[in-house]
């Protein structure tokens, strides 16, 4: 069968709400409902392309993304599977709500699918700059600065050389809690960053940033909203440790290129799952680099989101470590094939073509809360 032969014959949409422990990562928020979003493709040549996408609300798992990837899948359905820069622009120009999550997930699906056809794995496909990277564990909400403390050693032990801590994101709170840990691991070879969700004021983001810099960490993610350009380039300006967003709340190349042209943030930050798929993370990476820049890719999430974001940092260099959310077990939920960092603490994707992911869909289906079916 030719390749331009080959086209997108029947879609299947799983809305997956696992029964796991609930996790958070500010006081401001209450347990996080993380559900995972899952196309599967299946095309004209016998594969089946996967994607996944982790969502996060409170309550209750979400609904909203389901349904938006429900509104693109017919202009999916049909297409040539392999023209994944026609599907892209395509997906782009349609009055879908939550379109770029929509589209995310269906391009990653595609580019599953093409590279399963070719046999080989995503990141060797779209050109492999390295084939392992340095992972850092990213830790929830603890309830304790001892606890933090336990999860550091912890994390070390299981061979990782860098953490973010989410504090409570309430400022003296977290000034006390770092504080802490710089005293407990001044001795010790490891990176710490830390991330506010966005809840400081510039005054406030602006002490605890000449904190970390005096303490010599990694970065200082989302001190304020994302959209607070003005602020962000004030304090990128004053700091010396790299200012970077949350990465949420502008998935637009376009945006996300402004941003770094003005000197908002001194590293681009996006989840390949929200940003558009591989086609529009590409964009931010080439933006990214053009203003000599590293991209600080976000990988929080189920086993098909960390993967998708790992085989992308791996096609491309200016990408800087990987984000693993631990302890990582929760996250594992279905999949047959996880990642974990070894004890130099680099991460790697399986040997298997596509994103490297078998899922146990028996294991999951007790679990699926939402599912549409899509044919031609």
């Amino acid at each position: 069968m030719s390749v331009s032969s080959v086209t997108v014959e029947r879609i299947e949409l799983l809305a997956i709400g696992p029964d796991g422990e609930k996790v958070t990562w500010s006081s401001h928020l209450g347990t996080m409902y993380e559900a995972l979003i899952v196309a599967r493709l299946f095309l004209s040549n016998g594969v089946e392309a996967i994607a996944g996408t982790t969502t996060y609300t409170e309550h209750e798992f979400d609904r909203t993304t389901f349904h938006a990837a429900a509104l693109m899948a017919p202009f999916v359905l049909g297409r040539d599977a392999f023209d994944t820069q026609a599907a892209y622009a395509d997906m782009r120009k349609r009055y879908v709500p939550l379109g770029h999550l929509a589209t995310s997930l269906f391009d990653i699906a595609l580019h599953d699918g093409k590279a399963k056809s070719e046999d080989r794995p995503i990141y060797r496909m779209l050109g492999a700059a390295r084939h392992e990277i340095p992972a850092y564990a990213s830790s929830p909400l603890l309830p304790t600065d001892q606890a933090y403390v336990d999860y550091c050693h912890d994390m070390l032990k299981l061979g990782y050389r860098a953490i973010k801590i989410h504090p409570d994101c309430v400022f003296d709170d977290d000034i006390r809690l770092v504080s802490t840990l710089v005293e407990e691991f001044a001795e010790r070879d490891v990176k710490l960053s830390l991330d506010v969700d966005g809840m400081y004021t510039l005054d406030q983001a602006l002490r605890m940033g000449n904190i970390l810099d005096d303490s010599g960490w990694e970065f200082f993610e989302a001190p304020l909203p994302d959209t607070d350009l003005r602020g962000y380039k004030a304090l990128a300006n004053s700091l010396e440790l790299d200012v970077i967003c949350g990465g949420n709340s502008l998935p637009y190349p376009q945006l996300i290129g402004i941003a770094l042209e003005m000197g908002a943030w001194d590293r681009s930050r996006f989840d390949v799952t929200g940003i558009g798929g591989f086609t529009g993370a590409g964009d931010v990476a080439e933006l990214t680099c053009a203003h000599g820049k590293a991209c600080e890719v976000q990988s929080w999430g189920y086993t098909l989101t960390q993967a998708a974001n790992l085989h992308f940092m791996l096609a491309h260099r200016n990408c800087t470590n990987f984000e693993q959310a631990a302890p990582f077990e929760l996250y594992e939920f279905g999949a047959r094939q996880v990642i974990r960092p070894d004890a130099d603490g680099l991460v790697r994707p399986s040997d298997l073509p596509g994103l490297g992911v078998e899922m146990n869909w028996n294991r999951m289906e007790p679990f699926v809360y939402a599912r549409r079916v899509f044919t031609t």
